[in-house]
């Protein structure tokens, strides 16, 4: 059977989203065989309503201490128009449906007609606080964007960190594009991009992994997607925006994970004059020289609220340092997973600087 442009799509989406989170050290979620379970390459979840299709389903490198264990669903979304509303609702939806649903079973109730309890009145299991997310190759609009604001529902889109010639390539997958390859090889692509274990030296992916090698629009998405997850890292704001930090350069001349224990960091942060949602974070070592240089830079996209936020103050400069202030005063960094003691590491914003930089521009208000 043809495999359809849509699901190769949806596979590659899942596939670079399930990676990007993997290189921040998240690992995958093992089924249970009774609340979860696996059928065909795919991962389900039980809920109140039904069993779910998890299309990304992952554990954090870190929980949190008193409460559930916390496991992260993405649902991913390969239209070629930007995410509506509806999408994002449903996400609310389903975190409902899984977060809600329990057992009580038949002889508890019976138990309670006759004033007779059961020891616990609960199955007893291991329990999760899930929360789903939404990832996108295109933008999502205004009023998604707004509902996951309200409701807490973390976003994805791929155009935040890919170039806008791979979205393009993305959108341009079409059937005859997916027809034009071997069916064989196709299918053996599909499976390798579904499958959450996939070992890229293993022999039955050979197929896949010449098309993946090839020159072909696939393999540009993939070595596109690739080279930016290698670049990149992912920081966690106390808001709990996620912003996508990338090296300046394709091998980052500094590595967070060459620290020895903890380190003690701070930033400055800039913004360019001729793309203000694009900003500079340059980073050194606490109680450095003012002239000292980073020892590492990184260009990063404004959040699109906090961007909308400042937008209503017109760019304003001193507005800008606010920002500054109020989301960016730490910055919790993902370390991908090649320092498994230490799973993130905290970036402080430099507070002599900021003051340094609210006092020039009171001093000098029409000077950039």
């Amino acid at each position: 059977m043809a495999i359809k442009a849509a699901n190769i799509k949806g596979a590659l989406l899942e596939y670079i989203v399930r990676n990007l989170l993997r290189s921040c050290g998240f690992y995958n979620v093992m089924a249970d065989n009774l609340f979860s379970f696996e059928r065909n390459g795919l991962f389900f979840l039980n809920g109140k309503g039904a069993a779910h299709d998890a299309d990304v389903i992952m554990n954090p490198p870190i929980q949190m201490p008193f409460t559930y264990p916390t496991q992260v669903i993405f649902e991913c979304k390969a239209y070629g128009s930007g995410t509506s509303l509806t999408i994002v609702r449903n996400a609310l939806g389903l975190r409902s449906d899984l977060n809600d649903f329990e057992i009580v079973t038949r002889d508890t109730l019976l138990k309670r007609q006759n004033y007779r309890r059961a020891p616990y009145a609960v199955d007893s299991r291991k329990r999760y606080l899930y929360q789903v997310g939404v990832a996108s190759v295109n933008d999502f609009s205004k009023p998604a964007i707004e509902f996951s604001i309200n409701n807490k529902i973390p976003l994805i889109s791929l155009s935040w960190f890919l170039s806008q010639s791979t979205i393009t390539d993305f959108n341009n997958i079409t059937q005859p594009i997916v027809d034009g390859f071997n069916t064989a090889d196709i299918k053996n692509l599909y499976d390798y991009l579904k499958d959450r274990n996939a070992d890229f030296s293993a022999r039955n992916y050979s197929s896949a992994h010449g098309i993946i090698r090839g020159d072909n629009i696939i393999g540009r998405i993939l070595e596109d997607a690739n080279e930016s997850i290698r670049r990149s890292y992912v920081g966690l704001l106390e808001t709990g925006d996620l912003i996508f930090l990338f090296s300046s350069s394709s091998v980052p001349d500094f590595q967070f994970n060459e620290f020895r224990g903890i380190p003690n960091l701070e930033a400055e942060i800039h913004w360019m004059s001729s793309s203000p949602n694009r900003w500079l974070l340059s980073v050194k070592p606490v109680h450095h020289w003012r002239d000292t240089p980073p020892i590492m830079e990184f260009e990063f996209f404004l959040p699109r609220r906090i961007f909308n936020h400042w937008k209503q103050f017109n760019l304003d400069k001193s507005r800008a340092l606010d920002i500054k202030q109020e989301f960016f005063s730490k910055i919790f960094i993902f370390n991908k997973r090649e320092r498994l003691d230490t799973p993130f590491f905290v970036i402080n914003i430099d507070r002599e600087w900021l003051e340094s930089a609210r006092h020039n521009l009171r001093s000098r208000p029409f000077m950039d």
